[in-house]
C-alpha cells in the first residue's frame, strides 16, 4: 500500500511539471536561506559558551552620573576592584584583571612585529576562564613579572614551532620569558587576545599605576561567582559598596553584567572589541522565518489551488472504499516526497550559498554546513515541519471532499480554498512590502552616514605608528621632530602632525577622566566621561579641523598648563559658550589647565554614535604620525616617507595606513547587514513570485473557456489580462497597504540606535509599493497574455 502512495504521488509530481517545481524550487530556497541565517545566529548567540564556567562568569563595569543621572557607562573599572569584591562579597570565587597593552613592537628572533591584542592579565585567568594550555604549567604561569602566555598562532609566527617555553621576546624594549602556550581563542568571544603578560608586570612599566589606583580605570575586572548567587541581588550589593566608596568611586557605581551578555548587549566606553547586535540577530531571525513560512505557504496556496483538478480523483477513490484516513496519509506522503527533494536540493544551495555569505557577513563560519550535527537537527525538523505544516491542511481538504457533489461536478463551482490562497498571497507580499522597506531605509540610512560632515577632512592623510624608542626624553623628541622636518621638505608631503590617537582608531587608545571640574565652579562638569587626545600644533591644520573660538598651540610658546576642548566638552563643563570658555580653567585634582581654543566638533567616532567631550593637552612626542600628502605623486610621497624612516628610526618597523580607508571601516558592519537583507528580501520576493506565477498559471487554466467565450463575444487581449491579473494586483495592493505601517514602527525602533540618522520619508514607502506591484505584473503578464491570446477554438472544442 505504501509503495503504491508513493507511485501515485510520483506520478502527479511529474503530471503537474510546472506545479512540482515551483513548488519544490520555493520550498529550497526558503530552507537554504533559513539554514544560512541560522548558522549566522548560532554563531552569534554561541559567544562565551566554550568556558567552563561561562554561567558563572560576570564582568564588572562602572556607571557613570551626573547626580542622578545617567551619563555613560564604562566596560573597564579600577585595579583594587577586584581583590575588594573576593575579600567583601563571599558569593565572589574568584577573579581576574585583564588590562590592555595597546599597539607595541614585539622583537623575537631579531625580527619585529606590531601587535595590537596583548594584554596584562592575573594568574587567575587560567581558573575563571577555559585556556587549553598547550606547554608550560598553567599553575606556574603569569605569577612573576615579566612572563608572558602566547598563542599558538603567534609561536609558530615568531619562531616556527609552538613549544617554545622559555624562549625570549622583547616588548616595547622589555625583555620578556615565555611561561606557556595556549591555543588560539576561539572567535565567538568578546576578549580576543594573541599574548598575555603577568600583571605584577604593569607596577614595572607604568610607574603611575599603583599610584592612580582608583584614578585610572584600566582593568577589565571578571568574577566567578557561586552557582548559588543571585544577580540582581549581587548587583544590589555592589550598589551599597559603591556608595560606601564614594570617595574612592566619586559620581561612578559599580555594575556587573554575565560574560554571556556582552557580545549582543553591552555598548560601554572601552569594549575590548566592538559587539555584536541583538537587534541585527533578531531581525535576520524574524527574516529566516518570513521567508521559510513564504516558501511554506506557496506550497499550500499550490496544493489547495488543485484542488478541483484532485477532487475527482478523491471522489472514486471514496466511491471504491477508501477511508479518510488513508486519502490523508496518501497526500502526507505526497508532502514528503516535495520536501525531500526540495530538501536535497537546498543543501546543494546551502553549501554554494556558504562561501559568499561568509564573505559578506565577515564571520568566521564553517565551510561545510554539513559537518554540524545541529544543522543535521534543524534539517530534520524542517523536513518534519514541512510535512505537518504544509502538507496537513491540503490533505484535510481534499480527502474532506463528498464523492457524490464532486462526481457531480459540483465542486469545480465552490469557493473551495479561495479565502485561504487570498489570505496567503497577501501574507507574502506584505513581507516582501516590509523587508523592501528595511532594505531601503538601510541603504538609505548608510549613504547618510557616509555623507555626513565629519568636521574634518580625512583624505589624502597617511598614519603612521610611532616607534617606541629606548631613549632619554630630549633625544626621543629630537628624533620625531627630525622625522617630521625630513618629510615636509619634500612637496609630495604637505603637512605633518603627531598625536596620542586619530579618529576611526578604536575608542580604547583615547585616555579619560572622570574627575575634570571647573575652577571656581564647585562640582560642575565632574563625573562625565571625557576623552583625552594629545597632540601637536599640527594636528587641526592637517586634519583641516576648525577653531571656533581661541587659539591653537604655538610651539614655540606653548605651555604644558595649556588645552584646547571641543564644543561638546563646554556643554558638559556647564561653560555657556565658546567665548566664555577662553581663559577659564579646568582641574583634574593637580594643577590647573587655562583653556586657550575651543574645536569644532568633529566625529572622531562614525557620526551613529554622539559626539564625544574631548580635552587636546599638548604633546609633542605622540604614539602616531599623520601626513597630508599630494595625492598625484603618492608613489613619491610614500618613497621618500619610508626613506625618511629608515634614516630616523633605522631599527623600528614602517607599518603605515590611509585614516580615510580605517575610518570608513566603522561602517562594515551596517554596509554587511544591509547586504544580508536585501539578499533575503530578494530571495522572499523571488520565492512570493514564484507561487503568483504559480497560481496565476493556475487561474488561467482554469478559466480558459471563460476566456474563449468572451473573445467569441468580442472582448479585446488587453481586456482579458486586465480581467485575469485584476485580481491578483487588488490582492498585492491590499497586502502593501497593510504592510507599510508595520514598516514605518519597525524601521523606527531600528533607526533608534543612531545618533545621526535618516528621516523617513514618503517615498520610502510609496516606492516599495510601486516596486511590488510591477513585479507581480511582470510575474503574471507571461500567462495572461499567453491566456489571452489563444485561440478560443481550442478552449471550446469539448463544450
Amino acid at each position: 500500500m505504501l509503495r503504491n502512495y508513493l507511485k501515485i504521488a510520483y506520478r502527479n509530481l511529474l503530471k503537474n511539471k510546472i506545479f512540482s517545481f515551483i513548488s519544490i524550487l520555493g520550498l529550497a530556497v526558503g530552507m537554504a536561506a533559513f539554514l544560512l541565517i541560522l548558522q549566522y545566529a548560532r554563531f552569534e548567540l554561541s559567544y562565551e559558551d566554550f568556558h567552563e564556567h561561562a554561567e558563572y562568569i560576570y564582568r564588572i563595569s562602572l556607571k557613570l552620573y551626573d547626580g542622578s543621572q545617567l551619563v555613560g557607562t564604562d566596560a573597564a573599572t579600577y585595579w583594587p576592584v577586584g581583590p575588594l569584591l573576593k575579600e567583601q562579597m563571599p558569593e565572589v570565587r574568584d577573579y581576574v584583571r585583564i588590562t590592555d597593552y595597546d599597539v607595541q613592537e614585539v622583537t623575537a628572533k631579531d625580527q619585529q612585529f606590531y601587535e595590537n591584542r596583548i594584554y596584562f592579565a592575573d594568574p587567575s585567568i587560567f581558573t575563571v576562564f577555559s585556556l587549553n594550555v598547550l606547554h608550560g604549567d598553567p599553575k606556574k604561569g603569569l605569577t612573576d613579572p615579566f612572563q608572558a602566555v602566547i598563542t599558538s598562532s603567534l609561536a609558530q609566527k615568531y619562531f616556527g614551532q609552538t613549544d617554545v617555553v622559555g624562549e625570549a621576546i622583547q616588548i616595547s624594549e622589555d625583555p620578556f620569558q615565555i611561561v606557556a602556550v595556549i591555543d588560539d581563542p576561539p572567535h565567538n568571544t568578546h576578549l580576543k587576545f594573541d599574548m598575555l603578560l603577568s600583571h605584577t608586570t604593569i607596577y614595572n612599566v607604568w610607574d603611575w599605576y599603583e599610584t592612580y589606583a582608583w584614578n585610572s580605570n584600566n582593568d577589565y575586572t571578571y568574577l566567578l561567582m557561586d552557582s548559588r548567587t543571585d544577580p540582581a541581588a549581587f548587583n544590589e550589593k555592589l550598589v551599597q559598596l559603591s556608595s560606601r566608596l564614594k570617595d574612592e568611586l566619586r559620581n561612578e557605581q559599580l555594575a556587573s553584567e554575565p560574560i554571556k551578555n556582552i557580545h549582543l548587549y553591552s555598548n560601554k566606553s572601552y569594549e575590548p572589541e566592538v559587539n555584536g547586535n541583538a537587534k541585527v540577530v533578531y531581525t535576520l531571525l524574524a527574516i529566516a522565518v518570513l521567508i521559510i513560512v513564504i516558501a511554506w505557504v506557496n506550497y499550500v496556496s499550490l496544493f489547495t489551488s488543485q484542488a478541483v483538478e484532485r477532487a475527482r480523483e478523491v471522489g472514486i477513490r471514496k466511491v471504491m472504499g477508501s477511508v479518510r484516513r488513508q486519502l490523508v496519509v496518501q497526500f502526507l506522503l505526497e508532502s514528503l516526497l516535495v520536501s525531500v527533494l526540495a530538501i536535497v536540493l537546498a543543501i546543494t544551495f546551502l553549501q554554494l550559498g556558504l562561501p559568499i555569505f561568509r564573505d559578506i557577513t565577515g564571520q568566521p563560519l564553517s565551510s561545510s554546513a554539513l559537518a554540524d550535527p545541529v544543522v543535521w537537527y534543524w534539517i530534520l525538523a524542517l523536513l518534519g515541519a514541512g510535512v505537518v505544516l504544509a502538507g496537513l491542511y491540503p490533505s484535510l481538504i481534499l480527502s474532506s471532499f463528498e464523492p457524490t457533489a464532486v462526481l457531480k461536478g459540483k465542486l469545480r463551482t465552490a469557493s473551495h480554498g479561495r479565502w485561504l490562497r487570498r489570505g496567503l498571497v497577501i501574507f507574502q507580499f506584505a513581507a516582501a512590502v516590509v523587508l523592501i522597506v528595511s532594505t531601503v531605509t538601510v541603504y538609505l540610512q548608510i549613504q547618510h552616514l557616509r555623507n555626513q560632515d565629519l568636521g574634518m577632512d580625512l583624505s589624502r592623510t597617511v598614519a603612521l605608528r610611532a616607534p617606541s624608542l629606548d631613549l632619554p626624553d630630549s633625544l626621543y623628541k629630537e628624533r620625531f621632530q627630525s622625522f617630521k622636518t625630513e618629510v615636509t621638505n619634500h612637496l609630495s608631503v604637505i603637512q605633518a602632525t603627531q598625536s596620542e590617537s586619530l579618529p576611526g582608531l578604536d575608542i580604547r587608545e583615547l585616555s579619560t577622566s572622570t574627575g575634570i571640574t571647573v575652577v571656581g565652579k564647585g562640582e560642575q562638569g565632574k563625573g562625565y566621561m571625557y576623552y583625552v587626545n594629545r597632540i601637536d600644533a599640527d594636528f587641526l591644520p592637517t586634519i583641516d579641523i576648525a577653531l571656533v573660538a581661541g587659539n591653537n598651540f604655538t610651539p614655540q610658546t606653548v605651555r604644558q598648563d595649556q588645552i584646547l576642548v571641543n564644543e561638546e566638552a563646554l556643554q558638559w563643563l556647564g561653560l555657556q559658550s565658546p567665548q566664555e570658555a577662553i581663559g577659564s580653567q579646568i582641574t583634574e585634582g593637580g594643577a590647573p589647565l587655562t583653556i586657550i581654543g575651543v574645536v569644532q566638533n568633529y566625529h572622531q567616532r562614525s557620526p551613529k554614535e554622539p559626539h564625544l567631550p574631548m580635552i587636546f593637552p599638548y604633546t609633542s612626542v605622540g604614539d602616531y604620525f599623520t601626513l597630508k600628502i599630494n595625492t598625484s605623486q603618492l608613489s613619491e610621497a610614500m618613497t621618500i616617507i619610508e626613506d625618511a624612516w629608515g634614516e630616523v628610526f633605522p631599527t623600528s618597523t614602517f607599518d603605515y595606513f590611509f585614516l580615510d580607508e580605517t575610518y570608513d571601516q566603522q561602517y562594515r558592519a551596517d554596509s554587511r547587514f544591509g547586504q544580508v537583507v536585501a539578499i533575503f528580501c530578494g530571495l522572499a520576493i523571488f520565492i512570493s513570485c514564484l507561487g503568483l506565477f504559480g497560481l496565476s498559471s493556475y487561474s488561467a487554466l482554469q478559466r480558459m473557456k471563460e476566456i474563449g467565450i468572451r473573445k467569441v463575444l468580442g472582448a479585446t487581449v488587453g481586456q482579458m489580462v486586465l480581467l485575469l491579473s485584476g485580481d491578483f494586483i487588488r490582492l498585492v495592493l491590499l497586502s502593501g497597504v497593510l504592510a507599510l505601517p508595520i514598516s514605518y514602527f519597525v524601521m523606527k525602533y531600528w533607526l533608534e540606535s543612531y545618533a545621526v540618522r535618516v528621516s523617513l520619508s514618503w517615498w520610502v514607502f510609496l516606492l516599495p509599493l510601486v516596486l511590488i506591484v510591477v513585479i507581480a505584473l511582470l510575474t503574471i503578464s507571461f500567462q495572461t497574455i499567453k491566456a489571452a491570446l489563444a485561440n478560443p477554438v481550442d478552449s471550446l472544442r469539448y463544450e
